[in-house]
């Protein structure tokens, strides 16, 4: 085996404890990582976890309020963004995960009146999907990737 085939993407975990605690700090330990930095030649690739509506120590807020729970993530996102010096404006793909798509209305208008506050152009390609997430009263879910230059400081 020649050292092509063990070369890697430099990675290392993203983190931003001031807006979320790192899953496996939940009293029951779940296994991944809040994001994920890829570094390649010229460009950074930024990949966020599925987020929700919890705060710095791993507890829901806005318990069954789909409004303000879209709003936190939106936030919740922007933290972890803002820990490898990116902004909504490096975001190039989002999936949307509701769980009950009877709220994709009120979900659009948040991201839409978000987006716009931000002034984002172009948008963000994006899916958008029903599905049951790991708490019954959280009811909205959001992972992002975001792209930038490798020269960007954190």
């Amino acid at each position: 085996m020649n050292d092509d085939t063990k070369a890697r993407a430099r990675k290392s975990a993203i983190c931003n404890r001031e807006v979320l605690c790192e899953a496996y700090d939940y009293p029951s330990k779940v296994s991944f990582s809040r994001g994920m930095r890829v570094e390649l030649e010229g460009a950074v690739m930024l990949f966020i976890s599925g987020t929700a509506s919890v705060d710095e120590h791993g507890r829901t807020v806005h318990p069954y309020e789909f409004p303000a729970q879209t709003r936190r993530v939106f936030a919740n996102i922007a933290g972890l963004l803002a820990s490898e010096g990116a902004d909504w404006h490096d975001v190039v793909r989002t999936t949307c995960y509701l769980t009950d798509f009877r709220n994709y209305d009120t979900f659009n208008a948040v991201r839409n009146a978000f987006y716009e506050e931000h002034h984002l152009e172009p948008l963000p390609a994006s899916t958008c999907v029903q599905a049951v997430l790991c708490r019954p009263e959280l009811l909205v879910e959001i992972e992002a990737i975001a792209v930038i230059p490798a020269t960007r400081r954190r």
